[in-house]
């Protein structure tokens, strides 16, 4: 039996194998490295796309957030402008019904001292005519009507200012 390795073939052998090398390096490795480096392009350029889509989306987070934050702020701004607005209103408001109060309060002391005058006018008128008739019921002569009219007037007044 001879030995495992024939080293009359060895040197065919090692040709062969450097043959066979040179056609898988030509035809079969270098193939496979042109696209195995394409294939590693292509996920480092879509790792870099990713990472560029997340940093436009961590972006548009931030600008929509700061969007949102201004529209709160003037939601805010618009709802205390109406509270004002209201408040202003109402004080309008009650205002003018204190001043119409007002003017229907001095409307109605004003018709009530008119009033007052008034009866105290026809009160006065009474008293007048009812003195006439007792005066001369008791003096027993009669004067002349003005000159009673007078008198009664003026003792009236005189009482009235005497108060």
């Amino acid at each position: 039996m001879e030995g495992l390795i024939d080293i009359k073939v060895l040197p065919a052998s090692i040709a062969g194998f450097l043959l066979l090398w040179l056609m898988l390096a030509r035809y079969l490795f270098k193939p496979i490295t042109a696209l195995l480096k394409n294939r590693e392009q292509d996920i480092k350029e879509t790792y870099a796309n990713a990472d560029a889509a997340k940093a436009a989306a961590d972006q548009m987070k931030s600008d929509l957030e700061a969007r949102f934050a201004e529209i709160e702020s003037a939601a805010r701004a618009r709802i205390q402008s109406s509270v004002k607005e209201a408040q202003m209103a109402k004080d309008e408001i009650m205002a003018d019904a204190r001043s119409k109060s007002e003017d229907i309060i001095r409307r109605g002391q004003a018709d009530l001292a008119r009033e007052r005058e008034k009866t105290l006018a026809e009160m006065r008128e009474s008293v007048v005519n009812i003195s006439l008739s007792a005066a001369g019921a008791l003096i027993g002569e009669s004067l002349d009507e003005t000159r009673h009219r007078k008198l009664v007037t003026d003792f009236i007044d005189r009482i009235g200012t005497a108060k």
